[in-house]
């Protein structure tokens, strides 16, 4: 009896340790937080959007003219190296909104920091911010930033009325390391433009060791204690690491289904109950799709094009509107043109620049510039952030 005891001991202290070691702390960090600052979100200034006071928490009803909600509360004081974890509660945060940190530093007020948090859903949150380079020095203001999830959700549809209850600011502890980590593995993501296959993007911040080799390493060194201390057999050994290795397995998979269900209420959340006719319209870059449509409608009054090289600041945006422009003669403008600048381009070319100031457009000498390349061009339509140009001299 004694024995298994022990075994309990040193197995509850072998992944004491590995889960301390995962969450970067020391064997003399503090067990609970020696310092917290707490604020109700009554406390914060409603900065962008709109929102009302319920109670101690706040009620944000509406998003500003350009698609962000923010709430930011001013600091006197606050040394970041004193705080290196957040807490955070909301109720009602809507799949389609992503979230993010806001803040300023006495070093450089200027520069207002957004770095993405986990999603709040309901409930309790927690994200060590040792991760984030420019949480130093002396924090003059900090808030949350709340905006439709960039390259999935649609912006027309994406924001629905939610409530912000609480904020903290934790110093270092145990608690509040553990608490992070938790969140790191098992806070809801959305989907990652890689594959479907991907458990979402690597963040700034929230984001700890891989679970799989952790679990793996805890679970050699458990088993290796339990045969010493209990003296099994081979046989025993091998049976229980057999076991030991489907349990793993086992919450591995349930962990990447749960986080898959998560994914898939995101999608039912835009799409779900909604007509095909409506479906195909509600897409993450809606701007962009329109502009495709704008170019495409004007491109079918002229005559045909032979290739059309396009433009944009984003290299998201730049991609999607060359694939939105299929089956057309589409190519980014700054890799056909950067390995040939002298290339003499047909006269039945056309220049796109879609939300672009790499180049811009002198009026006075005709043409089209960037850095030292120069092409003589005339403008011949613009809606917006939308500019096409054609070669001077080329017929309509």
């Amino acid at each position: 009896m004694i024995r298994r005891w022990y075994c309990v001991v040193v197995v509850a202290m072998i992944w004491i340790l590995l889960f301390g070691w995962a969450a970067g702390l020391r064997w003399n960090t503090q067990l609970l937080p020696q310092q917290r600052l707490t604020w109700n979100a009554s406390d914060f200034h409603v900065v962008m959007g709109a929102g009302v006071e319920d109670g101690s928490a706040l009620r944000v009803g509406a998003i500003g003219d350009d698609g962000n909600a923010l709430q930011a509360i001013p600091l006197e004081h606050l040394h970041a190296e004193d705080f290196s974890l957040l807490r955070y509660r909301f109720e009602g945060f809507p799949r389609t909104l992503e979230l993010s940190l806001v803040f300023r530093s006495a070093d450089a007020p200027d520069d207002v920091q957004d770095v993405t948090l986990p999603w709040p859903g309901d409930g309790w949150r927690s994200v060590d911010l040792h991760g984030i380079a420019a949480w130093r020095g002396d924090i003059i203001e900090f808030g949350f930033h709340e905006y439709a999830t960039p390259q999935i959700a649609p912006p027309s549809t994406a924001f629905q009325p939610f409530r912000f209850d609480k904020a903290e600011l934790w110093s270092s502890s145990w608690r509040g390391g553990l608490a992070a980590m938790y969140t790191s593995w098992f806070g809801e993501t959305p989907w990652a433009l890689m594959s479907i296959s991907a458990l979402g993007a690597v963040r700034q911040v929230a984001q700890a060791p891989s679970l799989t080799p952790l679990l793996a390493i805890g679970a050699i060194f458990s088993l290796l204690a339990a045969a010493l201390i209990l003296r099994w057999s081979r046989p025993r050994l091998l049976r229980n690491g057999a076991i030991m290795a489907l349990a793993l397995w086992a919450l591995l998979d349930l962990r990447w289904l749960v986080d898959f269900s998560a994914k898939h209420e995101l999608t039912e959340a835009v799409y779900a109950g909604k007509p095909w006719s409506e479906r195909e319209h509600l897409v993450p870059d809606q701007d962009t799709a329109l502009a495709a449509e704008q170019v495409r409608n004007w491109l079918a009054t002229q005559p045909p094009v032979r290739r059309i090289l396009v433009d944009s600041d984003s290299t998201y945006t730049l991609l999607r509107l060359i694939y939105l422009l299929l089956p057309l003669d589409v190519a980014p403008m700054q890799q056909t043109l950067g390995q040939a600048p002298n290339v003499r381009l047909p006269g039945d070319a056309m220049f796109l620049m879609y939300a672009s100031s790499q180049w811009h457009y002198d009026a006075e000498r005709g043409v089209l510039v960037s850095g030292a390349q120069g092409y003589a061009v005339e403008p011949v339509f613009e809606s917006g952030d939308i500019h096409v140009y054609r070669p001077r001299g080329a017929k309509p």
